[in-house]
């Protein structure tokens, strides 16, 4: 039996569901993603063709050493490279941004990569 035929990814309809999905984030803003980090929300521009997850942080910005970012950078891509629908994105020129800030006053921002 023939596999069913590739459907085209169509940046309308991602930009329909990316703009769902920050609504729903919305709920989650001050919710912890983890022991340090909160959640601040979503923000998606679809002229620019970004997805900006915006998070708070407790890390220093003196611990995010290139140790720490590599580590954050592969959770990052793994989560969002094993998604279909969010690695279709990233090949079709979306970016898909981690935005981290820190407690200090610092910055950090990911862009999802996949191979």
């Amino acid at each position: 039996m023939p596999s069913a035929p590739a459907i085209a990814f169509d940046d309308s309809d991602f930009c329909v569901a990316a703009r769902q999905l920050a609504v729903a984030a919305d709920g989650d803003i001050g919710v912890w993603v983890d022991r340090v980090t909160r959640s601040a929300g979503v923000v998606v521009s679809c002229d620019r063709k970004v997805v900006e997850f915006r998070r708070f942080t407790y890390t220093p910005t003196a611990a995010m050493d290139g140790a720490w970012k590599e580590r954050k950078a592969a959770e990052w891509n793994g989560t969002h490279c094993a998604s279909r629908l969010w690695s279709q994105a990233i090949r079709n020129e979306w970016k898909v941004a981690l935005s981290l800030t820190a407690a200090d006053g610092g910055h950090l921002s990911l862009n999802a990569q996949c191979k």
